[in-house]
């Protein structure tokens, strides 16, 4: 790193070579889908690049490549849980396939009858949920609870319409 930053070109591509034989060894136990892998490890090597004034040339190189590892790894992993979470609310999957959920053919006192099997808090979920397509973060913002929370919630809910008397 020290003859990179001083301009030895031919350094500063052995540098990223041998960092990037490293990289993919830690990446490889931490990230399991090999695209992202490859994904974080370029994100790391333009990090790199971009910090590479950053580096003290007194100082170790490895600590300093750890600690830009690390956040890259600390990005990725948030922005996957932001994406799978996405992915879940949109496709339901926590639900049970067999639901019953009022349609616009059901009359009010049809709705009324069903939703009395819930308690008030329940109601609220299940309205900010299925009425006003609320996501699960939303709900959970309104109700002060926690997403998972929220889910738990709404798979209960959905279990109690489900098996109601005379429920399809």
């Amino acid at each position: 790193m020290r003859s990179s930053q001083e301009g030895d070109s031919f350094a500063y591509k052995k540098l990223l070579e041998e960092t990037s034989e490293i990289l993919r060894g830690i990446l490889s136990v931490k990230i399991f889908d090999p695209d992202d892998r490859e994904d974080v490890l370029q994100e790391i090597l333009i990090a790199i690049h971009l910090s590479r004034h950053t580096f003290l040339p007194d100082k170790s190189f490895l600590p300093w490549l750890s600690s830009i590892t690390k956040y890259k790894i600390i990005d990725y992993i948030r922005k996957k849980g932001r994406r799978d979470e996405r992915e879940i609310i949109r496709s339901n999957e926590y639900l049970p396939e067999k639901e019953y959920f009022p349609s616009e053919d059901d009359t009010k006192e049809r709705i009324e009858e069903i939703l009395a099997n819930l308690s008030e808090r329940q109601r609220l979920i299940f309205r900010l949920l299925k009425w006003e397509k609320m996501s699960i973060a939303e709900t959970a913002k309104i109700m002060s609870m926690s997403e998972s929370a929220i889910k738990t919630a709404a798979h209960r809910i959905y279990k109690i319409i489900r098996i109601r008397p005379g429920g399809k």
